[in-house]
């Protein structure tokens, strides 16, 4: 082999004639360090670099000074400042042989930063460790402190074998980066205030991150990764996929994460403020990574999962043993393709097992088998045995027990991940194995949809299911629905008739006290229009309704399940103990009430329905509150209706005093009838009873999903208890809408009121008329004037409603989830639109423009 020649430095002259030969280099800067640093402490100063003076450290000493400011340690050249928070050298404008003052402090940049950032990042680590509660924060702690071991302990290894500040500069390089990243991490998570606002914190740092190649970006994700445990944990203990740790949450516990414990306030139709703690969705504890949809659909997974082991302790869901039994997959990042494709896998097989367990379990047959899975997953239990044995038995025992604490752990503790892939990131020779075979992985934002949702809507399918099934079969949810359209929405006409009779008709005997005394001997009522005192009083109401609601009841029931006689005692376990009430108003609605002849003067009068444990999930205070507006509503059409069925009475009953015939009167009777009675049907058949057959189909089709397949006990991820309720609003508010009761259709509503207030006014003057009490021969002013106030307020409402009728866009509201649902979902919405009906309403007032021509009269 030929030996390698020395380095032979050529020089111009030399390249022009290669005779010429150098006795040294013509380069200042190759001749050694002596002659640069001659060049430096010359008078004249050739170099002008202005370091003429300046102290020369020993090149060893600045060397590991600098390694220790590159690792945060405090040294004899450089020396923390506990004022400033930064590192300063102890020695002004120093350099070594061989270099200037400039470019060293150039190299130093790094160092100092680097030097700086592991200070900043230590202080926070102790802080937390000393200050925080937070689990989140302590785990980005730990990292952290894992960070600045790995820096230690690796950088101190290599740079043992470095020779230059160069070489330590680039050994500096990559720790630079991540303590960059660090604490940038760090300066904007002490800016939250939750754990989640700090997950949200990191993931959009590792999203920042997403375009840049190397293992810095694996270290953010298994920061990431170890930083959300707690809140996967929680989450896993919240759905039900985990047991909880410690304390089990309940609605006396404390609010804990996304979860909040709300004191419930609310006034209720009797006017009383009603408390009730109840689980709230805390979207603001809700991290970042996770979608609106996805967060509330998890949330009503767990609360209905306590609903069922509030009230069904012995089901095998609300038992963490079964649950445990079918091995539940934990909440985990993945982030390659392969990883999520188990994690599917594992869902739909987790799936599986928890419905072949939940269905071994609920047999009867199997209660044995059950009793012994209890005591394999109960927590082992020890007894203290020493009481009665030998003393030496027990020295012998206690002995036994201190040599095995002496011995050391057979098991090693496993490397740390964290601490692996930072030693790989800073080991330059070392290369990151390929665990991931695909060509590309999936986006960041699509990693936590894809790596939690499949096991969270697993169980989600199951919990729906199950909490369905219990609420139609064993609290019979369906029955207490049909009691609100029975009642509240007039749809029993033995209990419409009865109500009816007992307000208003004139020849039931008056409930009315008489000098103190309550009257007795027939059938009573409140005879409104018929008396002069309103409102009743209390005892008059019980007198009046007493048995209304238990005869109505019963006439909707089987004869078989009722006993002679047994009606007062049935009236005392109606469903909901449902009853009449008196409503809570302002001043202003009293005053109203207190008239007989306006159309507020029933709107005193309620019904009272407290809906039983669990079933307020779905039959909540609010939805109670629509059924309210719209029972007052309908009382005042049901009065209505009765009114202008009085009015002909009122002309041809042989013991009226009306004279003769007048043609205005007989017209404002037929017009009065023919408007009431055709928006009263209008509201009746098209605005209630076409939308609640839309709402009976749907249960019906729920009742068939839900019993059809004994073995399948899984509904859809979207179709739960919560959605239930919301279609359950969503057919509240069509009734609304198609009764003109939405706040958009005030103006609406006040015309047809004003319109009931003229028929009204027309019905006392003929009432007062037939008793005698008004005698005119001829025509009659008054009702010509009321009948023209009339004419012309229905032909605008009309008008107005042809108006809505051709205007573009209204009732064609479409509810939004049903434009992202997915195909075959029991609660799309389609089935719900606002639908347009106020046509069918004009077809049945007139079809012949009879109101938009001039009347002579």
């Amino acid at each position: 082999m030929v030996p390698l020649k020395s380095a032979n430095y050529q020089s111009w002259d030399e390249f022009e004639d290669e005779r010429v030969k150098e006795p040294r280099t013509a380069y200042i800067t190759e001749a050694g360090p002596g002659i640069f640093d001659a060049a430096i402490e010359a008078d004249f100063d050739s170099l002008h670099v202005g370091n003429r003076g300046n102290p020369i450290i020993e090149g060893r000493i600045y060397f590991s000074s600098v390694l220790a400011l590159g690792l945060g340690r405090s040294s004899t050249l450089f020396a923390w400042d506990e004022v400033k928070q930064c590192f300063k050298p102890t020695l002004p404008d120093m350099r070594i042989s061989g270099h200037t003052t400039q470019s060293l402090d150039g190299l130093l940049a790094i160092f100092m930063d680097c030097g700086n950032t592991i200070r900043f990042l230590q202080n926070f680590v102790d802080k937390v460790y000393t200050q925080s509660t937070s689990s989140g924060r302590v785990a980005l702690a730990d990292a952290v402190s894992t960070l600045l071991t790995t820096i230690q302990s690796c950088l101190n290894a290599s740079a043992a074998q470095t020779k230059s500040l160069l070489q330590l500069q680039a050994l500096f390089d990559p720790a630079h980066s991540i303590l960059t990243c660090f604490r940038r991490l760090v300066v904007n998570v002490s800016a939250t205030r939750s754990d989640e606002s700090m997950l949200s914190t990191v993931f959009e740092e590792i999203q920042l991150l997403e375009h840049k190649t190397g293992t810095l970006g694996d270290v953010l994700i298994e920061v990431m990764s170890r930083v959300s445990r707690p809140f996967l944990d929680f989450t896993g203990e919240w759905v039900g996929l985990q047991r909880e740790a410690g304390l089990p949450l309940t609605k006396e516990s404390p609010s804990k994460s996304f979860v909040k414990v709300d004191d419930k306030e609310w006034i209720d139709e009797q006017g009383l403020e009603s408390h009730e703690k109840e689980f709230v969705l805390d979207y603001d504890k809700v991290p970042s990574f996770i979608a609106a949809d996805d967060a509330r659909s998890l949330f009503e997974v767990g609360r209905s999962l306590r609903f069922l082991r509030a009230h069904h302790p012995e089901h095998p869901l609300s038992r963490a043993d079964v649950v445990t039994s079918a091995n539940p997959p934990a909440l985990e990042w993945t982030f390659s393709w392969q990883d999520i494709v188990v994690v599917e896998t594992k869902a739909l097989q987790f799936e599986k097992d928890l419905t072949a367990a939940i269905n071994r379990f609920s047999d009867k047959a199997f209660q044995s088998s059950s009793a012994a899975l209890d005591q394999d997953y109960n927590a082992p239990t020890f007894h203290l045995n020493f009481f009665g044995k030998p003393e030496e038995e027990m020295q012998a025992h206690m002995l036994a027990s201190i040599d095995t604490f002496d011995q050391l752990p057979n098991g090693k503790s496993s490397p740390d991940r964290l601490s692996q892939i930072l030693s790989n990131y800073f080991d330059s020779s070392s290369i990151a194995p390929q665990e991931d075979n695909s060509i590309f992985s999936p986006p960041i934002s699509l990693i936590p949809s894809l790596s939690f949702n499949p096991i969270i809507s697993a169980q989600a399918r199951i919990v729906n299911g199950t909490c369905m099934r219990m609420f139609f079969n064993s609290h019979k949810l369906r029955d207490h629905l049909c009691l609100q359209r029975d009642f509240h929405l007039l749809g029993n006409g033995v209990f419409s008739s009865r109500l009816s009779h007992a307000l208003f008709d004139p020849e039931l005997e008056s409930a009315e006290r008489y000098r103190g005394v309550a009257r007795s001997g027939g059938i009573m009522g409140l005879r409104l229009g018929g008396r002069d005192t309103w409102p009743p009083a209390s005892s008059e109401l019980r007198l009046a309704l007493m048995g209304v609601l238990t005869e109505s009841y019963v006439s909707t029931q089987s004869l078989d399940d009722f006993q002679a006689g047994g009606y007062i005692d049935r009236q005392n376990t109606l469903p909901g103990d449902l009853s009449f009430g008196v409503r809570d108003m302002s001043e202003d609605e009293i005053d109203k009430c207190m008239n007989p002849d306006s159309i507020e003067a029933l709107d005193f009068l309620r019904l009272s329905y407290k809906p039983p444990p669990p079933l307020e999930a779905v039959i909540t205070p609010l939805i109670l509150f629509k059924y309210d507006q719209l029972f007052k509503f309908l009382l005042r059409i049901t009065r209505m209706l009765y009114v202008v069925s009085a009015l002909f009475r009122d002309a041809t009953d042989r013991t009226s005093f009306w004279q003769g015939v007048d043609f205005v009167a007989q017209r404002f009777r037929m017009e009065a009838h023919h408007f009431i009675s055709s928006v009263s049907g209008y509201f009746f058949d098209t605005g209630i009873e076409s939308t609640w057959r839309v709402f009976e189909r749907k249960l019906d089709e729920i009742q068939e999903r839900i019993n059809t397949d004994d073995s399948n006990i899984a509904l859809g991820e979207t179709e739960g208890l919560n959605k239930l309720r919301d279609y359950h609003e969503r057919v509240l508010d069509k009734i609304m809408f198609a009764l003109l009761l939405r706040k958009r259709q005030q103006p609406v509503m006040q015309l047809l009121e004003d319109i009931f207030t003229l028929v009204l006014r027309f019905s006392k003057h003929s009432r007062q008329k037939a008793l005698g009490l008004i005698r005119k021969v001829g025509a009659d002013d008054e009702v010509k004037e009321m009948y023209l106030r009339f004419r012309k307020k229905v032909g605008v409402f009309i008008t107005v409603c042809r108006g809505l009728s051709e205007k573009k866009g209204y009732g064609e509201k479409r509810a939004m989830e049903s434009r992202f649902s997915e195909q075959g979902s029991l609660f799309d919405g389609d089935d719900l639109a606002e639908e347009n009906t106020i046509v069918q309403l004009l077809a049945r007032l007139e079809m012949s423009n009879y109101y938009s021509t001039p009347v002579d009269v």
